[in-house]
């Protein structure tokens, strides 16, 4: 057999081997999608499920959230996030409804612009707040029931438990001085899923400022006079606040508060809560 026959022959197996012998490389694995935020829906609401759960705070006897108690509070719907400037906006187009602070040239219209559009509406009146509710079918919260959705069953202190922990929340510690965007803020959110409960604005319930049971505090102000307000705001120190602190105002006060609805569980819902 002549040399280039062998050598033609040499070169056939070495390229044979060397086919045999290489691996295949293992398919490149696909990147993991990024997680996506959950989008933002105005007016969505929560369902909370019916039960007992920690209501009040029992370190200071003078304060007008003394004594903590267990309340057991039927099931109820609340809004996921505050009520939007472009909601406050709608309900005034389809209705023609003015508000009080249009008669005092505190207009919440002034800032509602097309940038803040969903941001929380702010300088209405209790009676604004309430009315806004109404034309949803529903009604504002409880002071109760704001807490309940706030705390969780466990009586935490913030939404998100019992430290404090930076930038979770509008609060003067973010250094914003205003509301924001609702649902901006991923960390300020209760075991039940509402959102800015402690930073943003703060927001009219349904309730009297009254003693709760077992208060000694000897205040004036208990009665049927002033409505509770709930929540701190982008102008309150968050991480002095706790999600129990009540405040009280004149239905007709005009500052930057906003709002949240609510609405009873049907005994359907209720069933399906309890699950």
């Amino acid at each position: 057999m002549s040399k280039k026959v062998w050598t033609a022959i040499l070169v056939s197996i070495v390229l044979v081997l060397g086919a045999c012998a290489k691996k295949e490389a293992p398919p490149a694995k696909e990147a993991a999608p990024a997680p996506t935020k959950a989008a933002v829906v105005p007016g969505e609401m929560v369902l909370i499920p019916a039960g007992e759960f920690v209501f009040g705070e029992s370190e200071d006897k003078e304060n007008a959230a003394y004594p903590e108690q267990k309340i057991n509070l039927p099931a109820f719907w609340i809004d996921k996030y505050e009520v939007t400037g472009k909601e406050m906006l709608d309900f005034a187009v389809a209705t023609g409804y003015t508000g009080q602070g249009a008669r005092e040239g505190k207009d919440w219209r002034l800032f509602v612009t097309p940038e803040k559009a969903y941001n929380p509406v702010v300088y209405v009146t209790w009676d604004d707040a309430a009315a806004y509710c109404k034309w949803r079918g529903a009604r504002l919260p409880t002071e109760q029931e704001w807490e309940k959705a706030a705390r969780g069953t466990d009586g935490r202190r913030y939404p998100w438990g019992n430290e404090w922990k930076t930038g979770l929340a509008n609060t003067y510690e973010e250094g914003l001085g205003s509301p924001a965007a609702i649902g901006k803020y991923d960390g300020d959110v209760s075991s039940y899923g509402v959102h800015d409960m402690l930073g943003n604005v703060q927001e009219w319930t349904a309730s009297w400022y009254k003693a709760y049971k077992g208060n000694s505090k000897g205040d004036p102000n208990f009665g049927e006079r002033w409505r509770v307000v709930r929540g701190a705001s982008s102008r309150i120190y968050g991480q002095r606040f706790a999600m129990w602190v009540r405040a009280a105002y004149l239905p007709a006060s005009l500052y930057d508060f906003g709002c949240r609805c609510a609405k009873d569980a049907t005994p359907e819902d209720a069933a399906k809560a309890g699950k």
